[in-house]
Parts: structure tokens; C-alpha cells; sequence
């Protein structure tokens, strides 16, 4: 936090924002407050987040002041638009030449989708900025838009949003490891079968007797109760979770449960 209040040092009013956004972490505030701050940053109206993942994008979450925007739908997977897919890559590339978030400023009246033209004149945009860079492994992209009604950015609105650009991704990424993924990974506990699901799918190669017990340890079920759920004797269960956790170089549940995070 101590870098988000010197970057906004001059106006503490934005300061106050930022600590908003950053109280709300983890939180379904986070969006509303997120709005609330580049609102009154720059009068962004709609914005959306994003991220790319082992070259995978992702809608995360947005917020608009009309409760609905073009840009707030996520696409299904392996389903996006061609520009859209493009242009993250186009800021994706951007950012690897620079250590700091970047803001790029699109020149809407060149656009040259169809679609996208169609998308924006609809829901009556004016302008859009995407403030990207990368956090560990991750790139995240926001869209921040404005509508007709507001017209475009000012020339101070846009310094507003590059001065805050690291901080608007740091606190993304943030949220992100704190309540996106984090609901998307206790979705993947929610039943045995979810899990076995998850593990057929990988490439750890277990029998399926212990792909069994493996969910089962995963789902939190003790010994004694995988044998009965398996029908299965006590000692034979100890046998097949001794030989799943050789077969993975593994020292115990807890590693298998590190291991398995890594699937989601």
C-alpha cells in the first residue's frame, strides 16, 4: 500500500480510492470499488479485467456504472474474437519490453472488425484504454471505456490512469489469487466425481484404484472411510496410498494437494 500512496501522494482523494479498492480485496466489492476509483480517475464508465495464462485468456470480472457493457460478457472457451485475441497479444508483447504496467490507447475510429464496430456503436462507446502488464507468470489486461454521452479522454485522464497503471494490475493480480481463483479452485473440491474427473484428465498415470483413493484423500475422506466408500480393507487402502504417493514422488496429502492445485 505504502507504493500506491506515494504514487498518488499529490491528490488524496485518489489515495483514499486506492485504499477502497485495496480494503475490498478478496471481496464482491472489489469490482464496485474498482469502478468507484477509475471513475473518478479518469470517468471510466465500464471496464473489464482480464488475464492470459500459459497463452490461455480469461475474463475475470468487470463493473460498469449501467450495470451492463459490451466488453463484460466473457467468451466461451477457445471461442474469442479474432481482434479481441489479438490485441492481448499485441499488449502481452508490450509489456515483456517493459517492467512497468503500460496504458494503450486504442484509436476507435480505425477499427477494422465488423464485429467490434458493431459491439462498440451499440453500446454507444466512445473511447477505450487497456492498462496491462505482467504479474508473476500472468499478463492482465483492463478495459477501461467511456461512452458517447462523456466523450473521450482528456489528455490528464490518461496520465491519471498510466500513473496508476502498476498499481491497478498489482491489485488485480492480488484479488485474483485471493477470490477469482479461489472460487474457481473450491469448485474443483465440490464431489468425488469432479475431482476423479480432474485426475483422469491428467498425465500422473495412476491405476485407477488409486485415482480412487486419491480423490477421495483430495475430497478429505480418512482412511477408514475410503474403505468403506471403496469397499476396500483399511490396510489395503494404506497400500494403495503408499504406492500413488511413490508413483508421484510425493511426502504426503499435503504435497498431493499442492500437486493438484497445479491441475486447476
Amino acid at each position: 500500500m505504502d507504493e500506491a500512496v506515494a504514487i498518488l501522494d499529490d491528490a488524496p482523494s485518489k489515495a483514499d480510492a486506492i485504499a477502497a479498492v485495496v480494503n475490498a480485496l478478496g471481496t464482491d466489492e472489489f469490482e464496485g470499488e474498482t469502478l468507484r476509483m477509475l471513475h473518478d480517475l479518469s470517468g471510466v464508465e465500464h471496464f473489464s479485467i482480464y488475464r492470459v495464462r500459459g497463452g490461455e485468456p480469461r475474463f475475470l470480472g468487470g463493473a460498469s456504472i449501467s450495470g451492463q457493457h459490451a466488453l463484460k460478457a466473457p467468451p466461451a472457451k477457445n471461442d474469442w474474437p479474432a481482434r479481441s485475441y489479438a490485441e492481448l497479444k499485441c499488449a502481452q508483447k508490450a509489456t515483456e519490453e517493459s517492467m512497468h504496467a503500460i496504458l494503450m490507447h486504442d484509436e476507435l475510429k480505425q477499427m477494422e472488425d465488423p464485429a467490434l464496430d458493431r459491439a462498440l456503436e451499440h453500446y454507444k462507446i466512445a473511447d477505450r484504454v487497456v492498462v496491462c502488464g505482467k504479474k508473476a507468470e500472468d499478463f492482465y489486461a483492463i478495459a477501461a471505456l467511456r461512452s458517447n454521452e462523456t466523450g473521450e479522454f482528456a489528455g490528464t485522464q490518461l496520465k491519471s490512469l498510466a500513473r496508476t497503471a502498476d498499481v491497478l494490475i498489482a491489485v488485480c493480480a492480488k484479488h485474483a489469487a485471493m477470490h477469482w481463483d479461489k472460487d474457481k479452485a473450491a469448485a474443483q473440491f465440490g464431489s468425488i466425481e469432479k475431482i476423479e474427473k480432474n485426475l483422469r484428465e491428467s498425465d500422473w498415470g495412476l491405476s485407477e484404484r488409486e485415482l480412487q483413493v486419491s480423490a477421495r484423500i483430495l475430497f478429505g475422506i480418512t482412511a477408514y472411510g475410503i474403505a468403506l466408500d471403496l469397499g476396500l480393507g483399511e490396510e489395503t487402502v494404506a497400500t494403495y496410498r503408499k504406492r500413488l504417493y511413490a508413483r508421484l514422488r510425493l511426502g504426503g496429502r499435503h504435497e498431493l494437494l499442492q500437486r493438484y492445485l497445479k491441475l486447476l
